[in-house]
């Protein structure tokens, strides 16, 4: 398989056209920036050795205007300004980097976070992965803040839950449930930005599945506020639950080991511990007890308790509904929240 003459990653066949020599944009702009410096060094010293001092000015002016334009800036001199908001063109391969918007910086973002990590991500790493100034990435996101914001809309937003969804509020929460675990698992990092904070991200795309989710247990004689708690507890569960997928994709990129190597190499310390100190239930800790403690078992544990108490919650607000009006558990007076704010 062809691998990319940047960072050598696993490139796709082309359907048709020329084969690809590079897997992204940022990866072809880098390319050609290399290009670009090579070229004017070996100009600058042709230049130096045929005409002189004057024609090695002039070839450092080239080289200002070649790094200007790969940076997409204004160059003195150059006859015509650069719009800096498009990429450098490499003239080798003839195709165009594109121009420089809020999705491609959010795109490039979400890619170096999966690589990487999210504590990778920084406004110069990003610019620097696509090949611009840093200055440039403000004119489409005004603060990392606002850049975080738009990864995590960006990703929920690929995983749009489906409408009207299946029959039954369990299943509806559970399915929720299982789209939002799953893009966890594609993208680890998602869990620090929105788990780590009281004040979580401006994403419409994630606030899409506190609505969906209320709206699947509207009808059931809940409260508003009960129903927010539910939709709330349910995100803040996975979140939470999602937490070690992270921790475990941090750890794997700087030890290079899973978590069964890992426990596995801490085997003989695990037992001295146990020798020494009074822990009778840890100390029968076996092969099935770390199976038990993946990420992904205490998920599946967690949901179906989580919600088998939903179901508790309903079935009492359905027996409160049920009993004649006046009896202590009968419904309330009817006024809204709003109302009552």
């Amino acid at each position: 398989m062809p691998t990319c003459e940047m960072c050598g990653r696993t490139l796709r066949l082309a359907v048709r056209g020329r084969p690809p020599r590079y897997c992204s944009r940022a990866c072809r702009a880098r390319a050609y920036r290399l290009r670009v410096a090579d070229r004017s060094t070996t100009d600058a010293r042709a230049g130096g050795r045929a005409g002189g001092q004057a024609d090695v000015q002039t070839g450092g002016q080239a080289e200002g205007r070649a790094e200007g334009q790969a940076e997409g800036q204004a160059v003195p001199g150059a006859g015509t300004r650069a719009d800096p908001r498009r990429m450098p063109e490499s003239t080798e391969t003839g195709l165009s980097e594109g121009p420089l918007d809020q999705p491609l910086i959010v795109r490039t973002a979400i890619e170096l976070a999966d690589r990487d990590g999210v504590a990778a991500v920084s406004m110069r790493r990003v610019a620097t992965e696509l090949g611009v100034g840093v200055m440039s990435l403000y004119r489409y996101v005004a603060s990392r803040e606002e850049l975080n914001d738009l990864m995590v809309d960006t990703v929920f937003g690929e995983r749009p839950l489906p409408e009207p969804g299946p029959d039954g509020w369990r299943a509806k929460l559970e399915l929720s449930a299982r789209e939002e675990w799953a893009l966890y698992r594609d993208h680890p990092w998602v869990s620090h930005l929105v788990a780590v904070t009281t004040r979580p991200p401006i994403a419409p795309s994630l606030m899409a599945y506190t609505d969906w989710r209320m709206r699947a247990l509207d009808g059931h004689r809940l409260d508003f506020a009960t129903m927010v708690q539910i939709a709330i507890m349910i995100g803040t569960y996975l979140q939470s639950a999602a937490m070690p997928l992270a921790h475990e994709a941090q750890a794997a990129r700087a030890t290079r080991n899973t978590r069964q190597q890992w426990a596995d190499a801490r085997q003989d310390a695990l037992h001295r511990t146990l020798r020494t100190a009074h822990l009778p239930m840890v100390s029968e800790f076996g092969a099935e007890a770390f199976q038990a403690s993946e990420p992904e078992n205490i998920f599946e544990f967690g949901l179906h308790r989580m919600l088998d108490g939903v179901a508790t919650l309903l079935d009492a607000a359905r027996a409160a509904g049920d009993a004649p009006a006046g009896s202590p558990a009968g419904p309330s007076d009817g006024r809204s929240g709003i109302d009552e704010i």
